[in-house]
């Protein structure tokens, strides 16, 4: 037996929920499939360490990309804290580094001397100046259709800063902005973190990483979620649950037919069909490409969609280089620079080894 739904969503990570709300709100059945016994994807807390009794933000820790039209519209009840501190970075086998300090221009200008970068806090205000201005132009939009390339440097309009972030190389402009190694390479993380990239990245993927960083809130500020991510899509489960959506958990999706029939297995093992006029697929380009390949979409038609799902089969499962080791400590690790307090230095991100020259380096070696 079939059952029949207006939605299917694979997948109730934060975007599956948020899709999940929406749509229930406007009167369709909405199912939400989720392979874990738990809703959220990489927005969770959990209990990482066996006996210990705290919950970890295990994936995901900051937010910066949630609208607030979407926190608004969907009622959520959320507190977001701003992170004084942006970063600190020792300079490499140093004694001191350079503190970012939001709330105290003249201490982070200050640090700027102290690693003989004074000639970059200037750069890097006018530089963050303008990451600001595109941020007050692009990010409204993300909750609004999507603008051609062309609508885009109009609403930004700046057409040397569209250049300088848009279309050249964004670690060519740092190189080009700034003097200092280590401060090319706190402003060029932002460009990385996410993507494999090298410094000087024709593809522009590093620029497209680079956004992401820069324009959330309209202000590019990662601010900390109270309660840990949990508390982010514990809200979005709840919104989703109260305009209707149903949301089953241990759900593992194992095929998708071109006719939008989802076949899923439960948690004791029984399987079920579920039809949809509409699914929306929350998972990597591979594994939506497995799911239609079993669903019978591979060769089904000859079409240029086929050539799509063997691009997609033939793509890894995952892509990227990053690692997420949690730590719980009894005190915080204590700095070569006893005049920082390590509250300050832990207070944001705590850059180790990310020069522009590093992470170059890094890079390379990673290819080779």
């Amino acid at each position: 037996m079939t059952d029949r739904r207006d939605v299917v969503i694979i997948g109730g990570g934060h975007n599956g929920l948020t899709a999940a709300a929406y749509l229930a709100r406007a009167g369709l059945g909405v199912q939400v499939l989720e392979r874990l016994d738990v809703l959220g994807g990489a927005a969770i807390s959990a209990e990482a360490f066996a006996g210990v009794d705290a919950r970890l933000s295990r994936y995901s820790y900051l937010v910066s990309l949630l609208p607030q039209r979407i926190i608004d519209d969907l009622g959520l009840q959320i507190a977001l804290a701003p992170r004084r501190y942006s970063s600190y970075t020792p300079v490499p086998g140093g004694e001191g580094g350079l503190l970012v300090d939001h709330h105290d221009p003249a201490a982070t200008a200050a640090s700027f001397a102290s690693i003989r970068a004074a000639a970059d806090a200037d750069a890097w205000r006018t530089f963050y100046d303008g990451t600001a201005r595109l941020a007050r132009a692009l990010f409204p939009t993300v909750t609004e259709p999507l603008l051609t390339r062309d609508e885009a440097r109009a609403a930004v309009g700046d057409d040397a800063l569209w250049q300088s972030l848009i279309e050249q190389p964004v670690g060519r402009t740092i190189a080009e902005t700034f003097t200092h190694d280590l401060v090319r390479g706190v402003v060029y993380t932002d460009a990385l973190i996410g993507t494999f990239a090298p410094n000087d990245d024709a593809s522009l993927l590093a620029n497209r990483c680079f956004l992401y960083h820069v324009i959330g809130g309209g202000t590019g500020d990662w601010s900390v979620p109270v309660g840990g991510m949990g508390a982010v899509s514990g809200e979005l489960e709840r919104a989703a649950r109260l305009a209707g959506a149903t949301l089953t958990t241990n759900a593992e999706v194992t095929a998708l037919s071109p006719d939008r029939i989802v076949n899923w297995v439960d948690a004791v093992g029984v399987e079920h069909a579920t039809a949809a006029e509409h699914v929306l697929v929350n998972c990597s380009p591979h594994e939506l490409a497995r799911l239609l390949a079993a669903g019978g979409g591979a060769g089904a038609s000859g079409s240029s969609s086929d050539d799509g799902l063997a691009v997609g089969l033939a793509a890894p499962p995952a892509e990227g280089a990053q690692v997420k080791v949690n730590l719980l400590l009894s005190r915080l690790p204590r700095l070569r620079d006893a005049a920082l307090d390590p509250a300050a230095a832990f207070g944001g991100t705590f850059h180790i080894n990310e020069t522009f020259t590093q992470l170059q380096a890094a890079h390379e070696a990673a290819v080779a």
